[in-house]
């Protein structure tokens, strides 16, 4: 891009010169009103027909700059037909901006003249570190499978935003440049479109608006890939408007000396109840402001090396188990959301304990203590019933039942009925979450036949429950 620059201070015109070189790549800055331009900078006390006749004619847009302040200098502007008039003394950084623009303007009028798509934004201009932001509005849009955005990105380019919005395809997800500054209606028209997204192919979608605009363009873009990582804590299928840039909590990745010595006593004793509790606490009880995601992701593999060792003292270190260890090591390093990881650590861990509890001990006994490892660390599934417990254990679903009700006196789903219960009894007495939350977390599903199923145990609803230990606390 080509910039004229004229003033009657030598002085001002080389400090133009320096200041656009330096924050705008590919200018070139000359001061001779003879050479071709794309662009004029011009002191409004040598602005005069003729310029207004040459430049117009040339059709070259142009900014003014003045001291004075009257109607007047403003009147031979707006005639001139001026792109912008800056009065002394002026933000140095909003010349550039202006200029800025201009280039993209004309970006998009050459290219519509060789019947190209057109475009306001190039994807090299968020990681230019000179390029300020213009007048727009980001916002990611967020797929759980990758292989989603090319669709994505399509159903977005033909979507009709009102103010319009440029589309570019990342590799971790869609970035919407909207062509205005008003974050409410992006955040709107998002939604609208997550709506008929939903419609159309009935899979998760998030959306995150960054109403933290910044000066520089390549900040305001990573900031909004920043946001994508809120995700790790509230999943997918949401959408968020952020005012401030993320900000994480600082946490110990590893774990404490006496957290250690906890979990060696929770694996030697086999205490699955206790290792439920804590990867629940630790893992699952999030709130803002987060924790950086990948100080979470070395404090799981701090856990796992705990189970690595167990492995190790109960000798069970073949084929199978070491293939499983190495791909829970990959969920926990890959895996975007953060209660799958832990929930797919608790699993192994579970699961070898079991094993561990099978290798160790014989008959029916045994095998008592196994189901109800696994009830525990599987009550949370809704789906999860005798069948997958039979599963599991490579044994017949009859043989099952019969052994576990001859040992506990109990049939196997009324104990199971009996964890779920008393996992909903504690999450409703220690913590404040609703109680579609608690019937999620404990197995039931829905919130529907939750309350159905608590009040044939209990004689009374969840609601009543949480009611009366809110009375007795008080």
């Amino acid at each position: 891009m080509k910039i004229i620059v004229l003033s009657q201070n030598d002085l001002e015109a080389q400090g133009l010169k320096w200041l656009i070189e330096s924050h705008m790549n590919g200018v070139e800055v000359s001061f001779s009103k003879e050479d071709a331009a794309d662009c004029l900078v011009i002191d409004m006390d040598l602005w005069n027909e003729e310029l207004n006749k040459e430049f117009s004619k040339r059709n070259i847009p142009w900014i003014g700059l003045s001291s004075d302040r009257t109607f007047l200098t403003a009147y031979r502007a707006l005639k001139g037909k001026a792109t912008d008039l800056l009065f002394r003394p002026f933000d140095p950084l909003l010349l550039v901006k202006q200029l800025q623009q201009i280039r993209f303007q004309l970006r998009n009028e050459r290219k519509g003249q060789g019947n190209m798509e057109r475009t306001y934004l190039r994807y090299e201009d968020f990681f230019d570190a000179d390029v300020l932001t213009p007048e727009i509005t980001l916002a990611a849009f967020v797929l759980p499978d990758k292989a989603g955005y090319p669709f994505l990105s399509k159903q977005l380019k033909k979507y009709p935003f009102h103010k319009g919005a440029e589309i570019f395809a990342f590799s971790d997800f869609v970035l919407a440049a909207f062509l205005t500054v008003d974050e409410q209606s992006c955040i709107e028209e998002s939604r609208m479109f997550h709506e008929s997204w939903k419609r159309e192919t009935r899979e998760d979608l998030s959306i995150f608006v960054n109403a933290n605009r910044r000066a520089k363009l390549k900040d305001y873009y990573q900031d909004t890939r920043d946001m994508t990582s809120l995700i790790f804590y509230e999943g997918y299928d949401i959408s968020v408007i952020e005012h401030e840039p993320m900000a994480w909590l600082p946490v110990d990745p590893f774990l404490t000396p006496v957290e250690q010595r906890q979990w060696i006593e929770m694996l030697e004793n086999k205490d699955t109840r206790a290792i439920h509790a804590w990867m629940q606490n630790e893992f699952l009880s999030y709130s803002r402001p987060y924790p950086d995601p990948e100080m979470i992701r070395v404090r799981l593999t701090s856990v796992l090396a705990q189970a690595r060792r167990y492995m190790k003292s109960v000798h069970l270190v073949d084929g199978q188990w070491e293939k499983s260890y190495h791909e829970i090591f990959e969920i926990i390093v890959k895996d975007p959301v953060v209660y799958r990881i832990a929930q797919s650590t608790l699993n192994f861990i579970v699961n070898l304990v079991s094993a561990a509890v099978q290798k160790t001990e014989k008959g029916e006994s045994a095998a008592s203590e196994q189901i109800r490892a696994l009830m525990e660390a599987n009550y949370w599934n809704p789906d999860w019933n005798l069948s997958a417990c039979a599963e599991q254990l490579q044994m017949n679903k009859s043989t099952l039942s019969r052994r576990f009700q001859k040992q506990n006196g109990r049939k196997f789903s009324e104990q199971l009925m009996h964890i779920r219960i008393r996992e909903a009894k504690r999450l409703m007495k220690e913590t404040d979450i609703s109680l579609d939350e608690v019937a999620r977390l404990s197995g039931f599903g829905t919130a529907s036949y939750f309350s159905s199923v608590y009040k044939k145990y209990e004689n009374l609803t969840p609601s009543q429950y949480r009611q009366g230990e809110l009375q007795f606390s008080k």
